[in-house]
């Protein structure tokens, strides 16, 4: 049973009740913070010390990977891996070539700005990502509180902090200041502060481009303030944002459609035909592909088709329990997020979509409604996303690709 007392339904309007239109209490914002961090540093340092028993030999040190002495080196390059190498290279010398386009700026920006005080812009990736998750992380339990009660906050926030993707959040990766910048422009609505919203929002924008998946959740939650049509125009500033991506690459590359060139030329994702009803459709072939070539021929790919399209199934079934229990701003959200990577699928037609859903903060409440009042099922949720975040965390600092 999902609890329902003092759910304060996100687009409810003026007839919520008085306490849902309340400031939301913000004494455990430290606690939340230094919970979330404690949680991924243990996973990180866990990892570190791995290696001492089970060494991996990186490549020869760039300066870009170059950390002061070889136990900070240690630390710090346990995830420096795959986009990393990107997003520490567009931090260091701007967008040089076509591929980087794929990799929005405002993460890099903030690598390259830290960078020049801790003089190295590993050590900075890796710090701007784990504040930005602990940001998050606080953001996350305002919004929660109210909608599902202290225990539940508490509740949403280990599931973040322990989902077995969530070693991104100590990663050079830009998943981290994604969900904190979508998660305040939604708390930001919620409140009714338009637009600190509206600029949160082009600020994820800015970020990753599924960012643009806050559109129609936030119009849902400031329509339900103000009953206008002024209250949209701080929304604006989400596709601004795009647009003034455009234009750095259109200056960096002479190219301002690179964004998208790039996701099909060198990322090997394409335009789905019909969009994500098209994307849903391969999806599904792979996945009944990917079972019988499973059962005959032991293929990764096949199992790993299977395995996301049993996650998508989940996610599709935690964003109903978010519309209804949470309120149709929540999910609306998700859907349109999970539009996105159904719209333009890879060579795996899901290929990421794990590490996607990190971004999809609805699930997490959601998750928190459904185990409620299932201490079983709640126990065995947060242990099976520690162990298998730590063969996850484990496999991505041996090189495999985990996302």
């Amino acid at each position: 049973m999902i609890p329902s007392r003092g759910i304060a339904r996100a687009g409810a309007g003026d007839d919520a009740p008085e306490d849902v239109r309340a400031p939301l209490p913000t004494d455990s914002a430290a606690g939340v913070f230094w919970t979330f961090v404690g949680i991924r540093v243990a996973v990180w340092a866990g990892i570190a010390l791995a290696f001492l028993a089970y060494p991996y030999r990186l490549p020869p040190a760039t300066p870009q990977y170059e950390v002061f002495e070889w136990r900070t080196e240690l630390l710090f390059n346990v995830f420096a891996r795959w986009d990393a190498v990107w997003f520490l290279s567009i931090a260091s010398d701007g967008y040089t070539i076509e591929k980087e386009a794929a990799f929005f700026p405002l993460y890099p920006l903030l690598v390259y700005a830290l960078g020049g005080v801790v003089r190295s812009p590993l050590v900075a990736g890796v710090l701007v990502s784990l504040a930005a998750g602990g940001v998050a992380a606080v953001v996350l339990a305002k919004i929660a509180r109210p909608l599902l009660g202290e225990r539940g906050a508490r509740d949403a926030v280990l599931y973040l902090a322990l989902f077995p993707l969530s070693f991104f959040f100590t990663a050079v990766y830009s998943d981290g200041l994604f969900v904190a910048l979508a998660t305040g422009a939604f708390l930001a609505a919620l409140r009714n502060r338009p637009w600190l919203a509206g600029v949160l929002g082009g600020l994820a924008v800015g970020t990753r481009m599924i960012g643009l998946a806050l559109l129609p959740a936030l119009a849902i939650v400031l329509w339900s303030h103000r009953r206008s049509l002024r209250a949209f125009v701080p929304l604006a500033v989400l596709p601004l944002a795009l647009g003034l991506y455009a234009l750095v690459l259109r200056w960096q590359l002479g190219d301002a459609r690179a964004m998208f060139r790039a996701q099909g030329d060198f990322w090997d994702r394409h335009l789905a035909t019909l969009g994500p009803l098209g994307g849903l459709w391969e999806a599904t072939a792979a996945a009944v592909t990917g079972i019988v070539d499973a059962v005959h021929t032991g293929d990764p790919g096949a199992t790993l088709n299977v395995l996301y399209f049993l996650l998508l199934l989940a996610a599709f079934a935690l964003t109903w329990i978010a519309w209804r229990s949470l309120g149709p701003a929540f999910g609306v959200y998700s859907l349109a997020y999970l539009a996105v990577p159904l719209t333009v699928p890879g060579s795996l037609p899901l290929v990421s979509f794990p590490r996607f859903l990190l971004g999809d903060f609805p699930l997490f409440l959601a998750l928190a409604a459904v185990l409620a009042n299932r201490p079983r099922e709640r126990q065995i949720v947060l242990c099976a996303f520690a162990a298998v975040g730590a063969l996850a965390a484990f496999g991505f600092a041996r090189n495999a690709f985990i996302a």
